[in-house]
């Protein structure tokens, strides 16, 4: 079974399954947690999986689509809210709704330096409704955001796409005014393993360079967070995936017109006999290497 295991104090989740019964280790708050010796039992599915909505009458969620499942084929994990067995894959637990986003044990110390600053230590907080837990430096006020907490908080931010663009209008795509790490490039390290993270345009086009390790999670810069959850809340994400969407059948159709043209001068070479003479062989083949 997969075992996740909650602190008391901050609510940070962390996937213990690889340690033995009754070990113990330290929490980013500094709270030391115990790993206990898991009691799942099933439960009826009362929430979706997937955005952690109450479930409503029929078979699939009214808010996301996905289909409710009572008896899933994967269910080895221990929920650290209530300890149902839950799907390997799910988001939130389908019996008491809390949301699944844990680190591995042991990997996140209390004692992490803030890859800006360099010898500050992050300290624990909370966000949200949920009560997210991150870290955060209080010198520069940058925010080490684990992968699963920045997926529900991309989730939440979606699903509120609706009432923003019906309040603001459609997102308006200005990466210059939105860039705020200006034009040195330093590249930081991981919270997690030290390793140096990739420096990316979010979303290609909201102008924010965040850095990201695939493994562990994103680091902002002080109102980074804010800036892109508000992009997407205006609909940017949508939009920006719908222009290169746009651009990849545009790449297409310029391919397909480029063989169609070759071809049809290719035939028309070959059907005229004077272009047998070897220059307009030579010719021919030019054209076909600026073509490819």
């Amino acid at each position: 079974m997969r075992l996740l295991v909650a602190c008391i104090n901050c609510n940070h989740q962390y996937d213990a399954t690889g340690h033995a019964i009754g070990t113990r280790f330290r929490c980013s708050c500094g709270t030391t947690l115990k790993v206990q010796e898991p009691q799942g039992h099933n439960a009826a599915v009362v929430r979706c999986s997937s955005c952690g909505a109450s479930r409503g009458d029929g078979t699939n969620c009214q808010f996301c689509g996905s289909t409710f499942t009572l008896h899933e084929r994967d269910l080895n994990t221990i929920c650290p809210g209530c300890m149902s067995r839950i799907s390997d894959s799910a988001k939130f637990c389908h019996s008491c709704g809390v949301l699944i986003a844990a680190d591995s044990a042991g990997t996140e110390a209390a004692d992490s330096d803030c890859p800006a600053c360099g010898d500050v230590k992050l300290f624990s907080r909370q966000i949200g409704e949920e009560k997210l837990a991150i870290l955060e430096c209080h010198q520069c006020a940058g925010l080490w955001v684990g992968e699963q907490v920045f997926r529900h908080l991309e989730l939440r931010a979606k699903q509120k796409i609706g009432d923003t663009m019906a309040r603001q209008g459609p997102a308006r795509s200005t990466p210059e005014a939105l860039n705020r790490s200006g034009n040195t490039m330093v590249y930081r390290p991981c919270v997690v393993c030290g390793k140096l993270m990739n420096r990316q345009n979010y979303g290609r086009r909201s102008g924010v360079i965040i850095d990201r390790c695939g493994d562990h999670g994103i680091w902002f810069d002080n109102d980074e967070l804010s800036t892109i959850l508000g992009w997407i809340q205006e609909g940017g994400l949508d939009h920006s995936r719908k222009v290169e969407e746009e651009k990849q059948i545009a790449r297409v159709k310029d391919r397909q017109m480029s063989a169609a043209f070759f071809e049809e001068q290719s035939d028309r070479l070959g059907k005229n006999k004077r272009y047998q003479d070897p220059f307009y062989g030579l010719a021919g083949a030019l054209l076909k290497g600026l073509l490819d």
